[in-house]
């Protein structure tokens, strides 16, 4: 099972998955948090994706890409 995302408010999820198309970008409101909970954005491909999460994460946070089907992580430069 991957390790958890050291997520903290401030930072940005983005959410993919193989099998649907479109990407889900949301704030962090809680540390810790693992899913996009509410005012979510949809995207259509990545770069759309990364580009609603720069415009969203607050200054010195961090940006956090998330495959829902396999659970792996990484953080984005």
């Amino acid at each position: 099972m991957p390790d958890r995302i050291p997520t903290q408010i401030g930072d940005v999820l983005i959410l993919h998955s193989r099998s649907i198309p479109t990407h889900a970008v949301g704030a962090i409101s809680e540390d810790g948090q693992q899913e996009c909970k509410a005012n979510m954005s949809y995207e259509r491909d990545r770069t759309a994706a990364e580009a609603a999460a720069r415009r969203l994460v607050m200054p010195g946070r961090r940006i956090y890409i998330k495959n829902t089907d396999t659970g792996h992580w990484a953080e984005l430069d």
